[in-house]
């Protein structure tokens, strides 16, 4: 009787293996992109408030490296002639995960400043004595202080804070608005692809089927066997 329950118990349990939707992957470590979709999500040195660098350029991109419940270990930009890539955390709450690759993942964004020496001497105003001295910045983002802002910048190979020049801007990154449009977009707070797939009705009757028999079948195999009315003799 047991091993006939079981011949009719396996068909039955892998017809609806088959029918089932399969379980989504896990999130893998690496997540991709994330949208910057505010203008005030920080980069942190650590995974905590009080170790912020800078807010990081809106409508940009970070590169998710690791994914965690209240922080996201991060990259953003990379090394090139006048920038370097830096590493650091954002509160996952805040990034918008996208499945795409942007083609323009990161700002880059580069201004002069100019340092004028002090107390020079008008008798060697010559083009033999230097009275000024011009660098190149790379702009990462920005820090508020009170009513002061400060851009965080790398400025020949170490980076910084200098006071935020009249008159900056940069263009805003339409990725995200594009793919939006196309509905391929996973949300915020989201890992990885888009809705899970939905159980039809007859899945559903199938699956509270399998719930009612497989206890019932269980029982009658794992019963133990009735005592004979009488004692044989030995």
């Amino acid at each position: 009787m047991k091993k006939f329950l079981l011949s009719a118990l396996l068909p039955f349990l892998f017809f609806l293996r088959c029918t089932l939707p399969a379980p989504l992957p896990a999130a893998a470590e690496d997540a991709g992109y994330a949208c910057i979709r505010d203008t005030d999500v920080y980069l942190y040195a650590e995974e905590n408030d009080r170790s912020g660098l800078f807010t990081l350029p809106y409508t940009y991109y970070v590169k998710v490296l690791a994914t965690g419940i209240d922080y996201c270990y991060v990259e953003y930009l990379s090394d090139g002639p006048n920038t370097r890539r830096i590493t650091g955390y954002c509160k996952t709450s805040e990034l918008t995960f996208v499945d795409y690759v942007p083609e323009r993942p990161y700002l880059y964004y580069t201004f002069d400043v100019t340092y004028y020496i002090e107390g020079s001497s008008p008798a060697l105003s010559d083009d033999d004595f230097l009275t000024a001295i011009t660098v190149t910045c790379a702009y990462y983002g920005e820090y508020r202080v009170g009513s002061e802002v400060y851009c965080y910048v790398l400025r020949e190979g170490t980076f910084g804070y200098i006071p935020r020049p009249d008159g900056l801007e940069y263009e805003l990154n339409g990725e995200y608005d594009s793919h939006m449009s196309d509905g391929s977009d996973t949300g915020a707070g989201n890992f990885g692809g888009g809705e899970s797939e939905s159980m039809s009705p007859v899945q559903i009757a199938l699956l509270v089927l399998l719930c009612i028999l497989v206890p019932v079948i269980a029982a009658l195999i794992l019963r133990p066997p009735k005592k004979p009315p009488y004692e044989t003799d030995e």
